[in-house]
């Protein structure tokens, strides 16, 4: 004997609704023969009848009353059920939350977001500009991407793209019309950069500038290689950042330069080894990785 479903649940609520199982087949696109069938079958699989045949019309028994009250309630809650589910597919349940910087956040993010929000266009999105490995480990985001982090063993992470550190000076600059500077031209200059404690970038930079055997000591330190190129107003400055921010953003006024010795960066995907992706979380990955492979 088949279970009782909840198709079984509407077929017993139209019936009860309209009467007839002509007009209840006509409300649920169903054959007449359809519907007799599985009153037959519901009542069987549920052991009672539930409704009496007067005058060419199906009446509600008085003892199933009861049982279609029940039947209203599940069918609510059923409804539900299949909006939640809706909202999960949709991507609206939950958002997807990214923790990365501007310069990652307007290239490589903005473009793989692009074609996630075609697949799925009412998903919710958080973007959130901090330490990743951070706000990975704290719950707070889902994803991180971030140039070589440092990690603890609980992040997983997976090489995406590569780059460079450059150097941005003023047009007005001497330097600005040579292609290459070395470390050594920037000794004697204004240095706007990273951390070396606090930015994976600033710690990369400050490995070269040792191996050159200098100092590494900028004047003035900033989280985001976007705060660097936009704080570089004074005649003599320079600012050393990633390549990445030039391709998504133009600067008037500034000049790029490359590198010698050259610093190589590389973009890491980073998620938690002890919690699963969500179904966007999941998605947004598969693309990141097939636009940077």
């Amino acid at each position: 004997m088949k279970a009782f479903t909840p198709a079984h649940a509407a077929v017993l609520r139209a019936v009860h609704r309209f009467g007839t199982t002509v007009e209840a087949a006509h409300r649920l696109h169903l054959t007449q023969s359809a519907i007799s069938k599985i009153i037959a079958r519901s009542e069987a699989s549920l052991g009672i009848p539930v409704f009496e045949r007067r005058e060419g019309r199906l009446l509600l028994r008085p003892e199933a009353g009861a049982l279609m009250t029940a039947l209203d309630s599940v069918d609510q809650e059923w409804r539900e059920l299949g909006a939640a589910a809706a909202r999960l597919r949709a991507g609206r349940e939950t958002p997807l939350r990214i923790a990365s910087t501007p310069s990652i956040g307007q290239g490589l993010i903005a473009r793989a977001l692009r074609r996630l929000t075609d697949e799925y266009p009412q998903a919710r999105v958080e973007l959130i500009m901090g330490d990743a490995p951070t706000e990975l480990s704290f719950g707070t985001a889902d994803i991180g991407l971030m140039f070589s982090p440092r990690v603890t063993d609980d992040i997983t992470l997976t090489p995406l793209a590569g780059g460079e550190i450059i150097a941005l000076v003023r047009e007005d600059d001497s330097l600005a019309k040579r292609r290459t500077v070395s470390l050594h031209d920037l000794k004697t200059r204004r240095m706007i950069c990273f951390d070396r404690e606090k930015s994976p970038l600033g710690w990369l930079i400050a490995q070269c500038y040792e191996r050159e055997g200098l100092e590494y000591a900028p004047f003035m330190t900033v989280p985001y290689s976007i705060s660097a190129a936009h704080l570089l107003a004074e005649p003599g400055d320079v600012t050393l950042i990633d390549s990445l921010l030039t391709q998504a953003q133009r600067f008037d006024g500034l000049v790029q330069l490359s590198l010698e010795p050259q610093i190589p960066t590389t973009i890491c995907l980073m998620t938690m080894r002890s919690r699963p992706l969500s179904r966007l979380a999941a998605r947004f990955v598969e693309i990141v990785r097939q636009r940077e492979t």
